[in-house]
Order: C-alpha cells, then structure tokens, then sequence
C-alpha cells in the first residue's frame, strides 16, 4: 500500500471489506461460527457473535411463517364499519 494517497489506501480497504462481507453473508450460520473458532480459538472471543449464531442455528426460521394480525387501532376499524 506504500505509495499510495490517503483516498487511495481508503478506497483499497473499502474494496477489500466489501469482499470480506460478501464471503462472509455467503456463509451459513455453522460456518460463520466454524470460521470464528479457526481464527480465534474455540470458543474464545466474540461472544456475542457467538451467542447469535448459535439461536439461529438451534432455531431455524421456517420459509412461511405466519403474519401476524394487523394492529390497526379500534378507532379506525370502527370508522370504517359505520
């Protein structure tokens, strides 16, 4: 990075840290953890990184889960029926 201007070396880490996140987002949750324990250790550091992935993966989410009621307030729907 020698040689290079401030906006230069800032724009080179930018690209590099958006890399860096796109391999990161393509990761499942039990890589994201695996890929923590070879860098830092197993189970050392980020804890609460650690304590996230670890619900995702004992609770995944279903595809179609069911939505919720709509919480329009009482005055509206009266409102509308008068």
């Amino acid at each position: 990075m020698s040689g290079l201007t401030k906006k230069e070396r800032k724009a080179v880490r930018q690209r590099e840290a958006l890399e860096r996140q796109k391999v990161w987002d393509n990761m499942t949750p039990q890589q994201k953890l695996d890929s923590l324990d070879q860098r830092l250790g197993k189970g050392v550091g980020a804890i609460k990184s650690r304590a996230k992935l670890k619900y995702i993966i004992e609770h995944p989410q279903v595809e179609n889960q069911k939505k919720g009621k709509s919480r329009k307030s009482k005055k509206a729907s009266n409102a509308k029926n008068s």
